[in-house]
């Protein structure tokens, strides 16, 4: 009696862990969208309060200031982690968690 899969198992079998990894990299994406919007939305929030209660035109000027320094300071992170995050995936074929996971098992 062979135990070796035949050809059609070992297909489907593949074909299933790639599904997995591509699910498990969509949903890592989305998180980390989630949380750059989380983190941009709030941020911007506190600008535009910043600007309501500025008093003068020097306080506005500081307010963008702020805002932009903050927002390119937070686009390039957020191009960072996804560059990692895509390094990674096509490197390895999984998450950066996953791989965190791995090496805590092993």
């Amino acid at each position: 009696m062979s135990t070796t899969p035949d050809p059609v198992t070992m297909t489907m079998m593949s074909a299933s862990d790639a599904l997995q990894t591509c699910t498990e990299a969509c949903a890592e994406w989305q998180r980390e969208i989630a949380r750059f919007a989380d983190l941009r939305l709030d941020a911007n929030r506190r600008s535009w309060e910043a600007l309501m209660t500025a008093r003068d035109i020097p306080g506005v000027i500081k307010g963008q200031q702020e805002w932009g320094l903050q927002a390119a300071t937070d686009y390039t992170q957020e191009a960072v982690r996804l560059t990692r995050l895509l390094t990674a995936l096509s490197l390895t074929g999984t998450t950066p968690a996953v791989q965190d996971a791995a090496r805590l098992v092993a």
